[in-house]
């Protein structure tokens, strides 16, 4: 189990990075820290890791205290493996070579398994024999993950690790990652500043912003109840509506101190419905998002098909209401 309790950290006094983080995630729990560029997602990382020293505050691993540099000679949990966006490998050496340079060679069969097993998991077993020097950005940093999982680490530590992968590749790295993680009784934390990465496979989703762990929940009740319209950008494209459009547009009160999130499928057609002027439509690959106006508010919806009329009639399907 991984706990932390009122964590801070500041690089420089005076200048927070991460401010009273609070969690506690069970063992073999897939979690992924979801934020923009600079908000203090690989920095929780590597104080969980042990890289670096709370300012104030604690991390527990089953219990123990982690401590950073101040207190270890060699900076990094011995039972955590971290995967960073810098890749550090053998260019004269295999790929399988690289992924099992750090294992023990007592017990070659349960290495020769490991290094497999890790290989399968991010889709590399058939480049085993080849060596480094000659792949491209996203195979080298799959190796530098392979090397990680064959190890076999209790806690698995992947900062941005798909940032690298060209889009058909993320679906089959993130399901192979996670069935092995599964396989293993693994505890996993990524990164990543995509909802698709996110939601793809994750037991639960950190939401940080400045330093401040904002909202944790499972993939679909953030989805369903975002926190506040920082929340909701991270998921996609969203509406923003004040309680005046809402009443204005269709005839629903809510309160005065909260704002309407819709999600793009949440409006449709309706004869009934507030006429709308179609102001763009962007062809998405299996349907059209379209933004539509009524006076100075805009919604964006979805269409199956692309709307031939200027002028269309919409209603609302479903909606949440948070605060600014």
């Amino acid at each position: 189990m991984l706990k932390s309790r009122n964590l801070n950290f500041e690089y420089t006094a005076g200048n927070p990075v991460l401010k009273r983080i609070n969690f506690q995630i069970e063992d073999a729990e897939f979690i992924s820290i979801l934020g923009e560029s600079g908000s203090g997602k690989s920095t929780l990382l590597k104080l969980i890791y042990g890289m670096e020293d709370a300012t104030d505050g604690e991390i527990l691993f089953n219990g123990e205290k982690i401590g950073g540099p101040k207190f270890n000679l060699v900076p990094g949990h011995p039972k955590m493996k971290f995967v960073t966006q810098e890749f550090s490998l053998l260019e004269t050496i295999s790929v399988a070579e690289n992924v099992g340079k750090y294992l023990s060679n007592f017990d070659l069969p349960k290495k020769k398994r490991n290094i497999r097993s890790a290989l399968k998991a991010v889709g590399l077993l058939q480049l085993k024999d080849e060596l480094p020097s000659k792949m491209s950005g996203g195979q080298r940093q799959r190796i530098s993950i392979a090397t990680a999982l064959a190890a076999q680490p209790e806690v698995l530590l992947l900062d941005e690790p798909y940032g690298h992968l060209d889009q058909p590749l993320k679906f089959e790295i993130r399901k192979g990652i996670r069935d092995w993680a599964k396989e293993n009784g693994t505890t996993v934390l990524i990164t990543t500043h995509d909802i698709n990465d996110a939601m793809a496979y994750s037991d639960r989703i950190f939401v940080i912003k400045n330093g401040r762990l904002i909202q944790i929940a499972k993939p679909e009740a953030l989805k369903s109840q975002p926190k506040n319209k920082y929340v909701a950008g991270l998921l996609g494209v969203f509406n923003w509506l004040t309680p005046a459009e809402m009443w204005r547009l269709f005839r629903i009160r809510i309160d005065e101190n909260r704002f309407a999130v819709i999600y793009p499928e949440e409006i449709s057609p309706d004869d009934k419905g507030a006429e709308f002027l179609v102001d763009e439509i962007c062809f998405q690959g299996n349907n059209y998002l379209v933004k539509a106006i009524n006076q100075e508010t805009e919604v964006y919806f979805y269409s199956d098909q692309r709307p031939e009329r200027q002028h269309i009639h919409l209603g609302l399907k479903n909606f949440r209401t948070v605060r600014n």
